[in-house]
């Protein structure tokens, strides 16, 4: 496995007013395509407090806040399986 950075991102949602939630997404090998890696499970008031939490999320997916998150990538690997 050779590690590399992983492209994550957090997304807010609006399902309804007064209604957003945060999902975790990382980028595939083919950077046109995202998948779903978390999301959240409570739901905010503002946008903001949205993002804030998804972005909380997004770290805990980081070892080291000073490298970022490396690790190995959606896709690596599955030659394997």
């Amino acid at each position: 496995m050779s590690e590399q950075y992983r492209r994550l991102a957090v997304f807010v949602d609006n399902p309804g007013e007064g209604n957003f939630v945060w999902i975790v997404l990382e980028s595939t090998g083919d950077p046109a395509v995202w998948l779903d890696l978390e999301t959240g499970s409570d739901s905010y008031p503002s946008w903001i407090e949205a993002f804030d939490a998804g972005n909380d999320a997004l770290l805990a997916y980081v070892d080291d806040e000073n490298l970022g998150p490396i690790g190995e990538a959606l896709g690596e690997g599955d030659e394997d399986a």
